[in-house]
């Protein structure tokens, strides 16, 4: 004989709790789901939502070992607080009947429901240990007194096999203000899995300051097969001060699988968001790849977000993905940074795991950073900096085409950084504290390809052992200097300069050479160890110096560098900040 719904109070240290049980599967009637609700919402707040649902249920399934509660139409919303729907009080009443999973199963018949959970301006909620499939929106937490609740020990959007998609379309909302909210939790009998829905896993529009951590979204419960949403975290709207992920291993998400982007804050209000720790693109230990599409995307006018982090932990791996890794893209979309990541490589950074390109900046982006990450082993480029208008931008700090002690190969297939369609007054490195270790890479160091693109400034880094060149201005090869240097191209088509001499003197070496550029006193000349083969372009290994020439182009430079026998080479840089190939070298 199936029970009924039971109101039981119970003194608790707050205040009493109402203690709420269902009882069968159906949709309606005393002690169903939607009665819980009802009589939760009655009671004012401070109540717990428990199961006790017998196996001569009709909507227990034995071969799955689940109760499955159809819902026909939308259930009540949580509107009071400190409201708990405890879906693992099944497991404790009837045994763990499916492993692959909760015993209790919501669902929307198809998408014919709004949401099986829905917190409205209401604090304090905890819905956990249900499976939640085939409704619109699968938990929406609402306004901005929602506040405070927690989703853990969920999944939503996966059939009980753990392999069958039974998506809602979006698995989880935090909307409309809510705030302070945590989904997922740092124990794993926290981790929620959001998988299998047909637009967005977690989404976060207009909600600020919550925290989702331990989670598998896009993924199998092994975290080692994709069951893709479309996107896998969305931030968007005016969404500011959100946290995804964490520093220590319990706080990772795997955020993997996923059709389009896995992790993507978009919308003029997005600011002020962390992205700390997680894995996105691979499975659970980081080796192996479980493509998202594209990895993060910063797009929408999108601002002061940060992707990584320098402390302990805080870094992402960012690999196996189809396409870019990190994306920067549109006109609006600024001040971003991504920094201490591994992007490309598997979670050791000693092996690739490659995208297809590392860091993609297009579309008008400014202002933004990439720093401090290792960006190895992609399978064409390191970082790419495209279109009109993306300018400003700061790369600084990174290894791009090494493993990640910085000594050994682990190049980019084809280049280290490429500039091209019209970039402008980018900086790579900058100075010897924010130079870049640009090595091993299959063709050249950086190229600049467009002749719009002006004013990049490639100083002071560790540029060597690539395929072909340095740094190579398009056309593709070494560019012969032109006299008065009126030509234009890509940086200007701006002259290289060349070493006359080189003589020993006070334990060091005098490199003396010359500059034809147009106002030479205004430009800087850059010496560096030159590490390529005799004959072969020259490359800089080690920074050694900056010199400004004189009105007639002439330039001298003391250099100490750590070497018996040292060879050298130079850059220039022009006063519009456009840097030159590296001259014929000794």
């Amino acid at each position: 004989m199936l029970m009924t719904l039971a109101l039981v109070t119970v003194a608790t240290a707050a205040a009493a709790e109402t203690e709420l049980t269902v009882t069968h599967t159906r949709d309606a009637g005393e002690g169903s789901y939607r009665a819980a609700l009802e009589a939760a919402n009655a009671t004012g707040g401070n109540a717990v939502m428990r199961f006790d649902i017998p196996e001569d249920d009709p909507g227990f399934d034995p071969d799955a070992g689940t109760w499955t509660i159809t819902l026909t139409d939308t259930p009540p919303s949580i509107v009071v607080p400190w409201v708990t729907i405890d879906g693992g009080s099944q497991t404790r009443a009837h045994g763990d009947t499916n492993p692959n999973g909760p015993e209790v199963v919501l669902s929307g018949g198809g998408h014919q429901v709004e949401f099986a959970v829905s917190i409205i301006n209401a604090a304090h909620c905890t819905i956990r240990g249900l499976s939640i499939v085939e409704f619109l929106y699968g938990i929406q937490i609402y306004g901005p007194g929602a506040t405070d609740s927690h989703i853990a020990g969920n999944h939503i959007g996966l059939g009980s096999d753990d392999a069958r998609v039974r998506g809602n379309y979006n698995g989880v909302e935090l909307i409309s203000g809510a705030h302070g909210n945590t989904i997922g939790g740092a124990e794993p009998s926290d981790r929620n899995v959001i998988s299998g829905n047909e637009h967005i896993g977690i989404r976060v529009s207009d909600a600020h300051e919550n925290i989702i951590v331990g989670n598998y979204v896009g993924l199998d419960i092994s975290a080692t097969a994709a069951v893709p949403n479309s996107d896998g975290i969305c931030i968007e709207g005016h969404a500011r001060d959100n946290v995804v992920g964490g520093p220590t291993p319990a706080e990772r998400n795997i955020v993997s699988g996923n059709v389009a982007y896995g992790v993507d804050l978009f919308g003029v209000g997005v600011s002020g968001n962390q992205v700390l720790g997680n894995y996105i693109g691979t499975d659970l230990t980081g080796t192996a790849a479980v493509p998202n599409t594209y990895g993060v995307l910063f797009d929408d006018r999108s601002h002061d977000n940060v992707v990584g982090g320098l402390g302990e932990g805080e870094g992402n791996l960012i690999s196996g993905n189809t396409a870019f890794g990190a994306y920067f893209y549109n006109m609006g979309t600024r001040a971003n940074r991504v920094v201490g990541n591994r992007i490309g490589t598997d979670v050791t950074g000693t092996r690739a795991l490659p995208n297809e390109t590392g860091v993609h900046i297009d579309g008008g982006t400014v202002d933004n950073a990439v720093d401090s990450n290792l960006i190895s082993g992609n399978l064409v480029a390191g970082i790419t900096l495209f279109a009109l208008y993306t300018d400003d931008n700061h790369i600084t700090r990174n290894l791009i085409g090494t493993d990640a002690t910085g000594q050994s190969p682990l190049g980019n297939g084809v280049d280290g950084i490429r500039v091209a369609f019209g970039p402008r007054d980018n900086v790579i490195g900058g100075s010897p504290e924010d130079a870049n270790v640009i090595a091993h890479n299959g063709r050249a160091g950086v190229v600049v390809e467009s002749p719009g693109a002006r004013g990049n400034t490639i100083s002071a880094n560790r540029i060597f052992g690539n395929g072909r060149m340095g740094i190579d201005l398009f056309p593709g090869g070494p560019n012969p200097n032109d006299p008065g240097d009126v030509d234009e191209g890509p940086n200007g088509g701006m002259n290289a300069p060349v070493i006359l001499s080189v003589e020993r003197q006070n334990g060091g070496w005098i490199v003396s050479g010359g500059l034809d550029t147009r106002d030479p006193a205004q430009a800087t000349v850059e010496v560096y160890l030159n590490p390529a083969d005799p004959g072969a372009p020259p490359q800089g290994s080690e920074y050694l110096g900056t010199v400004r020439p004189d009105a007639d182009g002439r330039w001298s430079l003391l250099v100490t560098p750590d070497a018996e026998a040292p060879r050298f080479s130079a850059t220039a840089t022009g006063a519009d900040g456009s840097t030159s190939e590296f001259g014929a070298g000794t």
